[in-house]
């Protein structure tokens, strides 16, 4: 038996098979296995499976973005430290056992098809705290136009986690992390 209350079996098993093997290919009958659950625990605690991927993606986002700002948190107010060191916590994950890439930006290509699906603002949701996350950072780091220097954070470091998860190109944080240097040097 997995360890845990029933919802949280559900939710860590449902993460950890959609994060793994994509929404569409897990049923819900092989979650209900897997966290050890009855049917109606599952259906009370989400309703349907829709409900239980966009809860799956919110949690995800929580934890990762938990992990990010932990990582930055480690060097306090000092805002060059902090800016450098998102890339080395992007690097980190890209080398870890369990790194497949942003589960929120899979899940939402994989829901593109589905426009009212409930996870799209689960999805939306994430992008702006991300979002925001790196506006703080280039307001804290000297630039002229954060929210600006933040959107094109956005699309490097989207761009460093695809990179990472479909090319084994573990390296991309750190060559991100150079252009991000060089657009705060430009905007600031």
């Amino acid at each position: 038996m997995v360890p845990g209350k029933p919802r949280e079996r559900i939710l860590n098993t449902a993460t950890a098979l959609f994060d793994e093997e994509g929404i569409s290919a897990v049923g819900v009958n092989r979650i209900i296995e897997q966290a050890d659950v009855a049917p109606m625990t599952l259906y009370r605690q989400f309703g349907n499976k829709d409900e239980l991927v966009a809860a799956t993606v919110e949690q995800w986002s929580t934890q990762w973005l938990h992990m990010l700002t932990e990582r930055l948190e480690r060097y306090g107010d000092h805002a060059g430290a902090r800016y450098a060191a998102l890339w080395d916590a992007l690097e980190s994950w890209f080398a870890s056992a369990e790194f497949r890439g942003s589960f929120v930006l899979n899940a939402a290509a994989e829901l593109r098809s589905e426009p009212r699906h409930p996870a799209h603002a689960v999805i939306a949701a994430h992008r702006r705290a991300v979002r925001q996350l790196l506006e703080d950072l280039a307001k804290a780091a000297g630039a002229h136009d954060p929210a600006g220097l933040a959107v094109q954070l956005q699309v490097l470091m989207d761009g460093a986690i695809e990179i990472a998860a479909l090319d084994g190109q573990l390296a991309a944080a750190r060559t991100s992390r150079t252009l991000a240097l060089a657009a705060l040097g430009t905007a600031s």
